[in-house]
């Protein structure tokens, strides 16, 4: 099966994780992005932590759509039971 990181984000998603990433890469807290979000009308959850979990999500994210395509199989081993 395919996995979820293949899915597209919405518009709006988008631009709220390229907002939270700005302001994260900039060296602020979760708690100061939280602030910033809900003071300028972005739809995100009451508690702050939430921006702590999007920028995990977003982290392995990158990850999982940065690794490299290996083609073929390499180094392994069968083994054959009777």
């Amino acid at each position: 099966h395919g996995s979820n990181y293949t899915i597209p984000l919405s518009k709006d998603r988008l631009h709220l994780h390229n907002e939270i990433m700005r302001f994260h890469n900039k060296g602020w807290g979760y708690t100061k992005i939280h602030r910033h979000l809900v003071n300028n009308g972005f739809e995100i959850g009451k508690s702050r932590t939430t921006v702590d979990l999007i920028i995990k999500k977003i982290k392995k994210r990158e990850k999982f759509l940065s690794q490299p395509i290996l083609d073929g199989y390499r180094n392994f081993r069968l083994q054959f039971f009777q």
